[in-house]
């Protein structure tokens, strides 16, 4: 009887289908298993137990979202979302803040009573329904501030201040004298709601609230926030969360988010603990040109207005629409307070008596205003401004400039040492030129008026049928994805994508020219639910339920511009509603029907990007159930994770370059519910939103070097580990009541032969330890494939054979947790001893190779080999290989 010992087994093949079982003649498929269960293949050719799920804090507020958010100073967080919340966990726990006696009076605004009315010239700051309204003016801020107390206990612990800012933006300040903000460095808040922290350390801090813009700006509350989790409010529902609407993209601190339903958000982070979310606005567009139709008439060229049209046009769900008003002739009303201050400038161009304007200077005051002119410079911008008049009083005239064919400016400015007292109220008129303005509509009153703020100024109060209006808005809709690409922030709505210009993520001005101007182009799907998620890779992807389209320039290192646009299908597989994740050159999407996961890449002469069917050799890996939610972790091998919706895992390890495209099934005592990473220095982080006793926990893989013996092994889910004094008790209230495994000071106290009953939340040792690892027990099982060695004509498929003897090369093993056998019916004990001498309970192998031990298997054409490894013991399998024998 012929005897074949076969070539090293590697054992990063994954697991395959049963119709793939066969097809050994494929490169590495030979090295495959039937079953990968809890056994994550590595890509350097092993196969290691699955670390175990650590336990950080409880997140039981329904449906959750977990975030991915990178940061390279050293801590990790994960912001959760909930319905309509944001809560932020930094490490082991959930942001949360001190109880602190400090207050701010009159902190949610009942009255002004507490702050001073600290604003220059005609600008304001009051109080009116419950709100603080700073009014800023074109010369003067708006100015509100208060000292708050505190007390001495209070001193050196960490406080947070909460904003809510109903329109911004507002600029904020918090120091320990008066103008200092050595407490919360000057930041801008938009409309959002924000939680910044700080350590007082003297009696007296110093709160100011700022207004600089010459409009309207409210904030509902300013408060030192109470005791407890910091939660941050948003508009998303668990509706929203479960039905994967969200998508998102981060650049530097800022999480740009865009749902299709909701205007876009951003999500801040100032400081390890200051965070904030507000709502992502430009001014400048972008912007649809209306029809001619309809006129629209301002009342006023700068502050707060209303417009008005002269039929029905307006709806409520255009409150935030912006509106680009295009107008004969300019007018500039200027009042200066202080001085230095430049005023805004005319325009002024044609000959003879086309280039009079008026101008004007009232008002009481003491000092100087200064008419001055300036050259256009070639690209529509002055350069040096010269004086052309000075006027100390009242005056009230006419000035026609004598350059015919000349662009000039001019301004009223006041210089240093110009102003005394008084207001200095100044006019420019003139008839000729066209200007264009921008207005934000702020509230509605009926279908021909609204209420505005004026972003950049207007120039007549005359109604015109000339005005473009935003793209985006509650009624004509939100993007639905973002990403960044080549310098651009890209958002995408149904078939159009606009980019941003480069490196002004907040900028789509189209005045801008050349190779910068703004993007607003289609992508010409032909899918009626549109672009559902972008990526960045070689080339910009949009992913549709119909197709994954590639925009491509002319070249690969040609930047993306208005003028070099041409998307084309890369391929039809068409995405469900998830969003697709980045790997290097290549990303990784789920396919329309919810349980198919496909690999665009670029083609093999790296001309365009192509699709590959990543489950090919596995229909069924997914049982049938869809994808929920997915992220990719790069070190130290890269593994895309994605969840079902039947409450399993499944794990790629994905290194295509060395052909390892390797699937595995990760089960637990409970339901996996959401997925996210964090970049770190030596493991990425993976955190998982797990159920297990119908409580829902934020749960962490442990490191791989973690997971190999030692004192501390951290081979159990939902564990807590515990570094310090020798002690018998340790407290593990997410565990009560439950069976679990114990590992201390480098031994299996309590393995699955001898499972500890957690009692009233605690674990009580019979002997003292100072590194305990304390978690639920599960197991990692593999299976081979049908098996091809050893026949001596050539394949052993379709021969009766039987597995005589198993050899394994492991590292950082303890075989007391180590099954083998024919099936899992018929396990056992791998082996009990190393050549002549008994293997000692407990002991660690960092390297385990002895002779091959004899295998209990039956003469059959399917002969198999399996192997269960059993928490809390380590298990790394580095090659396998069988000792097979046929009948001839």
């Amino acid at each position: 009887m012929p005897t074949v010992n076969a070539p090293v087994y590697s054992l990063n093949g994954g697991e395959v289908g049963d119709e793939a079982l066969a097809r050994l003649d494929l490169e590495g498929q030979q090295f495959a298993g039937s079953l990968y269960e809890n056994a994550l293949p590595r890509v350097i050719g092993s196969m290691t137990f699955r670390p175990g799920l650590e336990h950080i804090t409880n997140i039981d507020f329904g449906q959750v979202q977990l975030l991915e958010h990178s940061y390279s100073g050293g801590s990790t967080f994960v912001p959760v979302l909930s319905d309509e919340a944001l809560r932020v966990v930094k490490g082991d726990a959930l942001i949360s803040r001190a109880a602190v006696a400090t207050t701010v009076t009159n902190g949610a605004f009942a009255s002004f009573t507490g702050w001073t009315n600290a604003s220059t010239g005609t600008a304001s700051a009051s109080v009116s329904g419950g709100d603080l309204q700073l009014t800023g003016a074109t010369q003067s801020r708006a100015w509100a501030k208060q000292t708050i107390s505190v007390a001495l206990a209070d001193r050196n612990v960490e406080h947070a201040m909460r904003f809510d800012v109903t329109r911004g933006p507002i600029k904020v300040r918090l120091g320990s004298t008066a103008g200092s903000d050595d407490l919360i460095l000057e930041a801008v808040l938009d409309d959002g709601v924000h939680s910044i922290a700080f350590t007082p350390t003297t009696a007296s801090i110093f709160l100011e609230l700022i207004n600089e813009q010459p409009r309207l700006a409210i904030m509902s509350s300013c408060q030192i926030e109470a005791a407890g989790v910091m939660v941050l409010t948003t508009p998303w529902t668990d509706d929203d969360l479960e039905d994967n609407i969200l998508r998102y993209k981060q650049n530097k601190d800022v999480l740009y988010v865009a749902s299709g339903v909701y205007q876009q958000r951003e999500i801040q982070r100032r400081g390890d603990a200051s965070w904030g979310i507000q709502r992502y606005k430009v001014s400048d567009g972008p912007f649809v040109t209306s029809d001619g139709l309809v006129s629209l008439q301002p009342s006023g060229l700068v502050g707060n207005i209303t417009l008005t049209a002269n039929r029905d046009y307006f709806a409520a769900t255009m409150v935030g629409k912006l509106f680009r008003l295009f107008q004969s002739g300019q007018t500039i009303d200027e009042t200066f307070t202080s001085a230095p201050a430049n005023g805004a400038f005319i325009r002024v161009a044609g000959v003879g008596s086309a280039r009079a304007f008026s101008y004007s200077v009232s008002g009481t005051f003491s000092g100087t205003a200064r008419l001055q002119v300036s050259v256009d410079d070639g690209s529509g911008n002055p350069t040096a401004w010269t004086t052309l008049s000075s006027h100390t009083g009242a005056v009230s005239s006419t000035y026609t400039d004598p350059d015919n064919n000349v662009v000039k400016f001019f301004r009223f400015a006041l210089g240093s040492g110009d102003y005394t007292s008084g207001s200095i109220v100044t006019n420019l008129t003139y008839s000729g030129g066209s200007q264009s303005g921008v207005v934000r509509v702020t509230g509605y009153t009926s279908k021909t008026v609204v209420s505005a703020e004026v972003l950049s100024r207007l120039y007549s109060t005359v109604a015109s049928f000339e005005w473009d209006s935003s793209t985006w808005s509650d009624h004509d809709g939100w993007p639905a994805a973002v990403e960044t690409f080549g310098g651009r922030l890209y958002w995408a709505s149904v078939d159009l994508i606009h980019g941003s210009v480069p490196d002004a993520f907040k900028s789509f001005d189209d005045e801008v020219e050349g190779a910068s101007a703004p993007i607003a182009r289609s992508v010409n799907s032909s899918s009626a639910r549109g672009i559902l998620w972008l990526l960045g890779l070689q080339r910009l992807i949009a992913g549709t339920d119909m197709s994954e389209i590639s925009v491509k320039a002319s070249s690969f290192d040609e930047p993306l511009t208005a003028d070099s646009w041409f998307p084309v299908d890369a391929s039809t597989r068409g995405c469900a509603s998830i969003r697709a994740v980045k790997a290097d050159k290549d990303g990784v999407f789920v396919q329309a029907s919810g349980t198919g996961v496909f690999r665009i890449s670029p083609d093999a002469q790296g001309v365009d990007y192509t699709s590959t069917d990543l489950l090919a050799m596995h229909e069924e890996l997914f049982d049938g159930s869809q994808v929920v939610d997915m992220a990719v972790q790069r070190r130290p091998d890269t593994v895309v994770w994605f969840i079902l919706a039947n409450g399993e895992a499944r794990a790629l390890t994905y290194e295509p370059a060395e052909k390892v495209i390797a699937w595995s099934r990760v089960l637990t005592d409970g339901e996996f519910k959401s997925v996210s990473t964090s970049r770190g220095s030596n493991q990425d982080s993976v955190y998982f939103a797990v159920v297990r006793n119908g409580t829902q926990r934020l749960e962490r893989l442990a490191n791989l070097n973690d997971c190999r013996g030692g004192a501390i092994n951290c081979v159990a889910d939902g564990f807590t580990r515990f570094t310090g004094s020798a002690t018998t008790t340790f407290s593990v209230p997410q565990l009560d009541g439950l069976d679990v495994v114990v590992w201390a000071d480098g031994a299996a106290v309590h393995d699955q032969d001898d499972l500890y009953t957690v009692a009233s939340g605690q674990v009580v040792l019979e002997t003292a330890a100072s590194n305990v690892v304390i978690g639920l027990p599960y197991n990692a099982r593999w299976r081979s494939t049908k098996l091809a060695y050893g026949a001596a004509g050539g394949t052993a498929l379709f021969q009766r054979k039987k597995i005589s003897k198993l050899g394994l090369y492991l590292l950082n093993t303890v075989l007391d947790g180590l099954r083998v056998g024919k099936d899992f019916d018929t396990l056992r004990r791998f082996t009990t001893t190393k050549g002549d001498k008994p293997i000692v309970a407990g002991q660690l192998f960092a390297n385990f190779d002895a002779d091959l031990m004899s295998i209990s298997s039956d003469w059959d054409t399917d002969s198999r080999i399996c192997i269960e490894c059993r928490a809390p013991y380590p298990f790394t399998a580095s090659a396998l290989v069988l000792d097979t024998r046929t009948n001839g």
